[in-house]
């Protein structure tokens, strides 16, 4: 045990510097500026800027380095004859209906590169679904094609999606299963080292940022300053793997704990609204007696925690379209969003794999008296903005 508090404080003393350091020169260095953060985060925006890099015909005005480099760094046959005739298509609709989200064709559709990209390891894939992209890719290519399919290291690609045929197509090349920390991280890394122009480098850093954060986690303590605190002795990688191993299980941990404090909640709401709250431990919402048709809700999406209202299955069953509550969402001063089962829904806490805020809130007790605050907030808004609820 003294072995871990050593360790704990070893890199607490360095995170404090790191964080003093950075409070110091912070006009200088703005490391925690990154204009990813200004971007609709989503699996279409991310398959939008990697094509743009792809596409040697973009306007970063750098040719074809990043083609070449993708190519190099990740073993691809994709001959061309000149970098102008290369076609870089997003969203390219297959037979099926269907969208393989980048597809990349030289000057006679001889060679063609389709990239299937799932940003969140959570996303399910329709079925079928990367089965009819290969069948699409070979028809239009003359089986001159490979399919990659990107996602975060955990997401696994099953035969549900892709078919019986997806070891013997993995062996042969057309399927090439690629991550985001394993593969694009890295090539990154060669796009901005081969950048000749800053501000489109600094674009390149940003977006490294951004996955790096997504993916590998990025907290105040300097990367670097860490690994070589980590690997001075044999001691401390072994102390650092066995903390590493236990985030998955203290993460359940905390949501048990989430769906404690809710239940708690209900408790204390029952009494001091006079009225029998009760909430769902699967589902994670709250049924109010006086609303008919939506719950109060919060879920673990998008890479992080969503909260808001919910449609009931028989209010979705009986209107399928969206539905809007403007002067409520106005009343409440959130940036809510709508979807077809969320009337109102907001993004609360992000990337909750490797952020801790939501974490560390969930633990002082701040996320239960926030839904607290919420569920509050929407009973006691005016008669008139809950006719709908």
């Amino acid at each position: 045990m003294n072995d871990y508090i050593s360790f704990f404080r070893e890199i607490q003393a360095h995170s404090r510097f790191e964080i003093e350091y950075e409070k110091r020169h912070s006009k200088k260095l703005a490391s925690k500026f990154n204009a990813m953060k200004f971007l609709h985060w989503n699996e279409n925006k991310v398959s939008e800027i990697l094509a743009f890099f792809l596409n040697p015909n973009e306007n970063h005005g750098q040719g074809d380095i990043y083609l070449k480099l993708f190519k190099e760094e990740l073993g691809l046959y994709f001959p061309y004859d000149t970098p102008e005739k290369v076609q870089v298509i997003l969203e390219d609709s297959t037979f099926e209906n269907r969208r393989v989200d980048i597809v990349l064709k030289n000057q006679d559709q001889s060679s063609i590169l389709g990239i299937e990209n799932k940003i969140y390891p959570w996303t399910k894939d329709q079925e079928n679904q990367v089965e009819d992209y290969l069948k699409y890719l070979q028809y239009i290519s003359n089986n001159h094609y490979q399919l990659l399919y990107l996602t975060p290291k955990s997401k696994e690609l099953t035969e549900y999606s892709g078919g019986k045929e997806i070891e013997k197509l993995i062996e042969t090349g057309k399927l090439y299963l690629i991550n985001y920390e394993e593969h694009i991280i890295p090539i990154l890394k060669e796009f901005i080292k081969n950048t000749e122009n800053e501000r489109v480098r600094s674009f390149l850093v940003d977006f490294e940022s951004q996955l790096i954060e997504n993916y590998m986690g990025k907290e105040n303590l300097d990367m670097g300053s860490l690994n070589h605190f980590i690997t001075e002795t044999e001691e401390n990688i072994e102390t650092a793997f066995k903390v590493s191993n236990t985030l998955n299980s203290i993460k359940q941990e905390m949501k048990n704990l989430v769906d404690q404090q809710m239940l708690q909640l209900t408790d204390e709401l029952t009494k001091e609204l006079k009225m029998r709250i009760t909430y769902n431990e699967q589902f994670h919402h709250f049924e109010i007696p006086v609303f008919k048709n939506l719950f109060i809700k919060f879920n673990y999406e998008e890479g992080g925690v969503i909260y808001g209202l919910v449609k009931t299955p028989q209010y979705k069953d009986s209107h399928h379209d969206k539905v809007y509550l403007i002067d409520l969402r106005n009343y409440l001063g959130i940036k809510f969003r709508t979807s077809h089962w969320w009337p109102l829904f907001f993004l609360q806490y992000a990337n909750i794999e490797h952020d801790a805020s939501f974490w560390i809130d969930v633990r002082n007790g701040k996320f239960k008296k926030f839904m607290k605050d919420f569920i509050i907030a929407v009973i006691e808004a005016p008669e008139n903005l809950k006719l709908d609820l």
